[in-house]
């Protein structure tokens, strides 16, 4: 259930968006919370089954045009999307994957490894989950979300010491990532390319990371899609991700 929202409101759902139509749109995807149910550990984000094929659909049904965008590394989402023509956008819009062409984007190697020093030793401290990626730095807290707060501080205390990078927080990770990328950036790049461009893009996400491709959408004729009660600037919101799909499955079915 969804509703349209005021910006930078946290959104209640109610009423279902209209269903969309996939001709001469281009379909942009989070990933972990959106396809993939959300998981303590980012090792166990995966596509099921139900979900491989509503995007297979959507794939065949718009000529490829359709990108996954994430903050997980390339390496990792590539395995996952394998066999699945989809434009591929990872670390928050630093690596971008398309036609098994994939690239970091320019000036996206931001010098992390003083930071990264520094992150590993807390989450050897705190004992919770490291990750390095190609322009970001990731501390995994899911698995203890008491600590969250110490975390969230401690990622915001790094920020101010690293120039070129951004904090970024959800609710089981906080990051450090390419200050100039984010998913939207790599809406921009991505709705330009051979495939995309001409296409009205449908930007759908359920966390903060994903705000910023859900803005890129609308401020070029888009639509936003949200997923749970979190503050958002989407044209609707759906109260969880199996809303999502539902909806997602309906519109394949019915609108085209």
């Amino acid at each position: 259930m969804t509703t349209a929202i005021a910006k930078g409101r946290v959104a209640e759902a109610s009423a279902p968006p209209p269903l969309v139509d996939w001709r001469g749109q281009a379909a942009f995807i989070g990933f972990e919370g959106t396809l993939s149910p959300l998981s303590d550990h980012p090792g166990d984000a995966h596509l099921p089954a139900r979900e491989r094929e509503l995007i297979e659909a959507l794939c065949n049904r718009r000529d490829g045009a359709v990108a996954i965008l994430s903050g997980k590394a390339l390496s990792s989402l590539r395995d996952i999307f394998a066999g699945l023509p989809v434009v591929l956008s990872c670390c928050h819009g630093a690596e971008i994957d398309i036609a098994g062409d994939p690239r970091l984007v320019p000036g996206a190697d931001v010098e992390i490894a003083r930071c990264a020093q520094a992150a590993r030793q807390m989450a050897d401290e705190e004992g919770i989950l490291f990750e390095r990626k190609a322009a970001a730095i990731a501390l995994h807290h899911g698995m203890k979300p008491q600590i969250r707060d110490r975390v969230v501080a401690f990622i915001d205390r790094l920020a101010n010491d690293c120039a070129e990078l951004a904090p970024l927080h959800g609710r089981m990770v906080s990051e450090l990532t390419a200050r100039d990328y984010s998913k939207g950036t790599a809406l921009y790049q991505i709705i330009n390319h051979p495939g995309f461009a001409g296409r009205r893009p449908v930007a759908v996400g359920d966390d903060a990371s994903d705000e910023t491709a859900i803005r890129a959408a609308r401020r070029i004729g888009g639509i936003g899609l949200a997923i749970g009660h979190h503050e958002t600037e989407a044209d609707h919101v759906f109260a969880s991700r199996d809303d999502f799909i539902r909806w997602l499955r309906h519109s394949l079915e019915t609108a085209g």
